[in-house]
């Protein structure tokens, strides 16, 4: 089990007039941060608004590996007249993977006007079946990241991510399982994680019901962070999440609960 850091969420700012994502230098700011509070490993959200170049120089420099990218113009699949357009970003995204030797790549799928939940569904699996191929070919895995309630979206529970990853077919295709929204969506954590680990390619970790530290809230971590060293999961483990103190003082805490 490996762990990452999510450098986005933790320099996300909300102001009056909304939330500012983190540009390239908050990113570059991240990236010193982790190695500096002990992280081998970094990922963001999107790329193609932010000067490659510079991030991958930054990786060099420190070491560091990135762990997943975010697909370019993706997450709206349940659309069959999108399915081009995003084979285009994934093939954009898949070369700018490369160049930080990243293997994972996350892609989402939304609910879309004018379709029914069934025919977002069947829509959103022939999308995949189009991109699988792509993934596989270039040694890459896409990580579905549903949309997830609360907030606005396609999916309303684990099991139907799962079910498209088996309608797919491909093992380059993997859930992102967040165990945060999961955690607010339906509980079970961890019979979940037992009953589906082969098609978790990823994960994410915070505090629920805050989405804070994973040493606050009613989530375990270290009961969780134990059974998935247990079952042998191999993949990465990543922080997503709001720090509530100094972010070093908080990354330090929460590293203090890894196994």
């Amino acid at each position: 089990m490996k762990y990452s850091l999510c450098i986005d969420l933790l320099y996300l700012e909300i102001t009056p007039q909304g939330p500012v994502f983190a540009d390239t230098d908050k990113i570059l700011a991240g990236m010193e941060l982790a190695k500096k509070a002990g992280f081998d490993c970094v990922e963001f959200w999107d790329w193609a608004n932010k000067d490659v170049d510079r991030l991958v120089a930054k990786q060099k420099e420190l070491g560091l590996t990135v762990t997943s990218i975010c697909a370019k113009d993706r997450g709206t699949l349940a659309d069959p007249s999108t399915h081009e357009k995003a084979l285009e970003g994934l093939k954009e995204t898949i070369e700018v993977a490369k160049r930080f030797d990243c293997k994972n790549i996350i892609v989402t799928a939304d609910e879309m006007p004018g379709f029914s939940h069934e025919e977002s569904h069947k829509n959103i699996v022939e999308g995949f079946k189009m991109q699988a191929p792509l993934a596989e070919a270039a040694g890459v895995t896409l990580i579905l990241e549903p949309i997830y309630a609360p907030f606005p979206g396609f999916f309303r529970d684990s099991a139907e991510p799962f079910a498209v990853i088996d309608e797919v077919g491909s093992e380059s295709l993997k859930l992102l399982y967040d165990i945060f929204h999961y955690q607010l969506m339906e509980g079970n954590i961890t019979n979940t994680l037992k009953n589906n680990l082969d098609k978790i390619g990823h994960i994410h970790i915070a505090a629920a019901p805050n989405r804070t530290e994973i040493t606050d809230g009613e989530i375990n971590y270290s009961y969780i962070l134990k059974t998935l060293k247990d079952l042998g999961y191999d993949k990465y483990v990543a922080l997503e999440y709001s720090a509530t103190m100094d972010k070093e003082a908080s990354l330090a805490a929460c590293r203090a609960l890894f196994i």
